[in-house]
């Protein structure tokens, strides 16, 4: 292993080797998505800022691999999705249940480290009505994650009578208008789902793409072996066309100031699982910890229709 990797890369490997096991034993293909296709790549491994997996599948391998829930009960790792209750991604990840990752404060399903799995589904050549299906998911997810945001009384009047006062009231908004919707708003998901699902076409389709990006199916014809850290990765048959698509010239590395990972965790143990309670015994917050919300995020969390990214 390259010992120059971070912690959570480390941790992140590991994850991948048995993803990639699983994946194996069970006739799943998948391939190497974004910054992870770029790293595979160019970099034989890890891009070394970078501190994430996100990999590709199939529609039908994503639900294989849904599928599997049970047994993994059985390993250390888990699969977990918008049906998991709480759970406030519209895709699935691929976790280490022995070790604790917990991303946004406001939504307390506790995971390990993780891999993001991108389902891709078949698109027409810009179907105008193919793309308003995928804004209507997009919009209903994006409410069914307000319903689920965890908002206590307490938070809400604290930041109303603190310098944190725009965030009051976008929390008092989830409390109010979202929650008590959220059944409403996971079988709208569940339905704009099953839509997009049954769409055909020669193209293939990022799920939850808020840009209507579609990749020649001719792309991922078949998985490519390549070196990745101490073992290997599958990439598609077009990853040079992929990879040019959405990075142009890809081999050049970004300049020095770019070079950041853009994950953030409110609490990380890599060395064992923790649970909520012990967590948030812990980890005191004080007012001085606290960053205002940008009115940026204030505006999109208002445009409810606003896909989430």
């Amino acid at each position: 292993m390259n010992e120059n990797l971070s912690p959570i890369q480390k941790v992140l490997l590991d994850t991948f080797k048995a993803f990639a096991k699983i994946c194996k034993e069970n006739n799943i293909r998948y391939y190497a998505a974004s910054g992870t296709l770029l790293g595979a790549i160019r970099h034989k491994g890890f891009i070394p800022w970078d501190d994430d997996i996100d990999v590709f599948l199939l529609r039908n391998d994503y639900d294989k691999l849904l599928s599997l829930k049970e047994i993994l009960k059985n390993t250390d790792y888990r699969v977990a999705d918008f049906h998991d209750d709480g759970y406030p991604y519209p895709f699935a990840k691929f976790y280490d249940s022995t070790k604790t990752f917990w991303e946004y404060k406001q939504f307390p399903f506790i995971m390990g480290p993780f891999i993001d799995l991108f389902p891709l589904d078949e698109s027409d050549d810009h179907n105008k009505e193919h793309e308003k299906l995928n804004d209507d998911i997009q919009g209903a997810f994006w409410k069914y994650r307000k319903s689920i945001s965890h908002q206590t009384w307490s938070e809400i009047l604290k930041d109303i009578i603190t310098l944190n006062g725009f965030e009051g009231p976008v929390k008092l908004v989830k409390k109010l208008f979202y929650a008590p919707w959220k059944k409403h708003f996971y079988h709208q998901v569940e339905k704009y789902d099953q839509e997009i699902c049954s769409v055909k076409g020669n193209y293939y389709k990022p799920y939850w793409d808020v840009k209507h990006i579609q990749y020649p199916k001719e792309w991922f014809k078949k998985e490519i072996s390549v070196p990745f850290e101490d073992t290997e990765m599958m990439v598609p048959n077009g990853y040079h066309e992929l990879l040019t698509y959405i990075y142009n010239d890809y081999m050049t590395p970004p300049p020095t100031h770019s070079r950041t990972g853009h994950h953030t965790a409110y609490y990380m143990n890599l060395e064992r699982k923790v649970d909520v309670n012990e967590i948030l015994k812990e980890k005191k917050d004080v007012v001085l910890e606290k960053k205002a919300m940008p009115l940026s995020v204030i505006w999109d969390e208002l445009k409810h229709w606003k896909g989430f990214n």
